[in-house]
């Protein structure tokens, strides 16, 4: 997972530096969008393992830190690059930024309920 985020991380940054966004046809910001979306689903991921790992108080199986990691890292990174195509679309106001961090905290929520339901 740490190679496969550097590889997203070296991807972004060819996007970065190879595709003019003035003279795009929209395919660069796919590129754009998509590179980042997996380098920061990889990097928070893996983050939250280690973090989970070093902190937890109870000895799980290491999928289930796998598993938590990566389901908070997968709504994190949704939730930045959303804020961000939102910001690069001039549609981001404060009002539109608590909307959606209460939507997502909503979710987040239910997530967590779900969780505590299956163990």
């Amino acid at each position: 997972m740490i190679f496969g985020s550097i590889l997203c991380w070296t991807a972004w940054g060819i996007v970065i530096v190879n595709i003019d966004p003035f003279q795009d046809t929209g395919i660069g910001f796919v590129f754009f969008y998509i590179s980042l979306f997996f380098a920061l689903l990889g990097t928070i991921s893996v983050l939250a393992f280690f973090i989970r790992q070093l902190f937890s108080r109870e000895a799980l199986p290491m999928f289930r830190y796998v598993k938590r990691s990566f389901s908070d890292s997968f709504f994190i990174s949704v939730a930045l690059i959303m804020l961000l195509f939102l910001q690069g679309r001039a549609y981001l106001t404060w009002w539109n930024t608590g909307i959606f961090l209460l939507a997502l905290a909503f979710i987040l929520a239910f997530s967590f309920t779900q969780h505590q339901e299956k163990e």
